[in-house]
């Protein structure tokens, strides 16, 4: 017994030992911090802005944990992400900025899959050189994103041992369905009968892509690439059919056939283009000005205020990941924050008009429902203009569809009007692997109907059936009625197919092609202001509000810094599994380019 005191007192000792320095070190973190926001930037005459993109891009800045590793580890990096929303400001400032002589974009790494996002930084770019300032764009390893976005610049290099990976669009879609079998876990996958497009559940009940899903993606893929090689083409002044051909056949793959195809101006090495820049900044004379490269990061931390509030406002309202129930987070769209948020800025009267940016590939059918209502309400109030992200599908075409206007990108992947539930049958894996069986009491012969460990009954399957009938027929309605469309006429192009941006345009479920500062401007305009600030919402919360929510059980814990991976989006595709509860608007899980 006295042992046991001894131990039991050690190691309450211990615990309350780790306590205190955590405390110190939140509190050493904090002080960190602080002491950082007060240190004023100073941005230098003659500074080229080195816009190196290695970190996660998203919709706007995330603050989040990974930030105290860099803290930790001596560098003051408390913005662990770049934002599109900031990443264009800035852009701007150094537009007019005359100690901004040039920008060298470094897109050795680029992390970012979505192609409208993309989109919208190089137009950020394409409007920087309109103030007569030069872009160099360099790689060590040119990914096809990359070389998009640097394509767009004044001069292009590349290293001497690098790759240009001009391959064009392929779609690579992931299956479960065997690998759910090696587990004896069956998935029932129920949608509305003319779905046939709605792809999203077929991971589990397939090996190999259906014929509507390969018809769909083949359409999109080819739309995605004639707009970026159309682009590629002109701002490299190249013919795009021998563009294409070059690139089916990979003669713009090596570092020499990239040179002699015009793809690259020159293949040099990152110091060397750092020394041509001082160069052309000096006018070819030796000594001169002292040039300075300036990270992004510097010069964002020197830019106090990004926005600015007017007595007139537009409001952009966040919904960016997967759409669910709930708060949410930064990097996922919670109904319960989205619909606060939207009903905050329809209040708001200082606040004109709200843009709505969507960045979704959809999720909980109840969760979009719950944000359209309250986009519906809003936009009796004041304009709503959507801007659609890289991906605005399913649910999240839905909360978008009820705008006053809708602003997508020629390449955002959208559409995915349907629906679908599935339901896993984790009953065989428990009895076969693990010897655990169930037996059940029941007041009637479906009590136990939707239980995840025996198949479903005649009875349960036909009422889920109806289910998601209704859940598509109701959202086909709001569409039609959201878009002035027939509702015979919305089916025909909705069941569960995908379209881009451009596309979509086409058919009537897009107003206008653009970014979010069009979606801004259009906003503007329909609400007849010129001058106005800029609100966003939902509020962020600082640092220190996140590290107290975790210490209480209210918020995990999340690290968003880090690189994906394909194992990573493996256990994801597993994980979603167990994940989905109810009806489903989504896109096709993860398809990667």
């Amino acid at each position: 017994m006295k042992q046991f005191f001894k131990f039991t007192f050690a190691s309450c000792l211990g615990m309350i030992i780790a306590m205190v320095l955590f405390v110190l070190i939140i509190v050493g973190i904090v002080g960190s911090i602080v002491a950082s926001a007060d240190k004023q930037v100073v941005i230098e005459e003659n500074s080229v802005l080195v816009l190196n993109l290695d970190k996660p891009i998203y919709d706007r800045e995330v603050s989040d944990f990974s930030s105290t590793f860099n803290i930790m580890n001596g560098e003051m990096d408390l913005r662990p992400s770049v934002g599109l929303t900031e990443f264009i400001q800035v852009l701007k400032r150094a537009k007019s900025d005359p100690k901004i002589k040039a920008i060298m974009l470094d897109v050795s790494v680029l992390q970012t899959t979505g192609w409208a996002t993309v989109e919208e930084m190089r137009n950020a770019l394409s409007d920087f050189k309109q103030s007569g300032k030069k872009i160099y764009a360099y790689s060590e390893m040119f990914m096809q994103n990359a070389y998009y976005l640097c394509s767009v610049a004044d001069e292009v290099y590349m290293n001497p041992a690098g790759l240009l990976m001009l391959t064009g669009l392929g779609a690579e879609v992931m299956y479960l369905k065997d690998a759910l079998n090696k587990f004896d876990i069956d998935v029932d996958l129920i949608r509305p009968q003319n779905n046939d497009y709605k792809s999203a559940g077929e991971m589990f009940i397939n090996n190999k892509m259906s014929n509507a899903n390969r018809e769909q993606i083949k359409t999109y893929i080819n739309s995605i690439w004639q707009h970026v090689s159309g682009n590629i083409a002109k701002s490299r002044n190249l013919d795009l059919a021998s563009l294409n051909d070059k690139v089916s056949k990979l003669e713009t793959f090596l570092p020499e056939d990239a040179l002699k195809e015009k793809l690259v101006d020159k293949l040099m090495f990152r110091t060397d283009v750092q020394d041509l820049i001082m160069k052309n900044l000096n006018g070819n004379a030796e000594g001169g000005k002292n040039i300075k490269f300036v990270k992004y990061l510097k010069y964002r931390n020197s830019i106090q205020t990004i926005h600015t509030s007017k007595q007139d406002n537009i409001a952009i309202v966040y919904a960016f990941g997967e759409v669910k129930q709930g708060k949410g987070g930064d990097l996922s769209t919670g109904s319960e924050s989205v619909v606060k948020a939207i009903r905050k800025a329809a209040k708001n009267k200082r606040v004109k008009a709200i843009v709505l940016r969507v960045n979704s590939p959809g999720g909980s059918a109840i969760a979009s429902e719950e944000i359209t209502n309250e986009v519906i309400k809003a936009k009796k109030i004041k304009p709503v203009i959507v801007s659609m992200g890289d991906l605005a599908a399913s649910a999240g075409y839905e909360i978008s569809s009820n705008a006053t206007k809708i602003v997508a990108s020629p390449t955002t992947i959208t559409g995915s009007i349907g629906v679908f539930a599935t339901i896993p049958n984790f009953g065989k894996l428990l009895k076969n692997k693990l010897g655990v069986t169930f037996d059940t009491v029941q007041t009637h012969r479906n009590s136990v109907a939707l239980s995840v460990t025996k198949p479903l009954s005649k009875e349960a399957r036909a009422v889920m059936q109806r289910n998601v009938e209704n859940f598509y027929q109701g959202f086909i309605t709001k569409v039609a009625e959201g878009r002035g469309l027939k509702k015979e006429f919305v089916d025909s192009i909705a069941r569960g197919r995908v379209w881009t941006g451009e596309d979509a345009k086409a058919l009537g479920l897009v107003d206008e092609t653009g970014g979010l500062n069009t979606a801004i401007e259009l906003a503007a305009k329909e609400a007849k202001i010129k001058n106005y600030g800029i609100l966003l919402y939902p509020q962020q919360k600082d640092f220190v509000t996140q590290i107290t929510e975790a210490l209480n059980g209210d918020e995990e814990m999340k690290l968003y810094g880090g690189k994906s991976s394909k194992a990573g989006d493996i256990f994801q595709q597993l994980q979603s599994v167990t994940d989905i509860q109810g009806v489903q608007k989504r896109l096709p899980y993860i398809i990667t380019f």
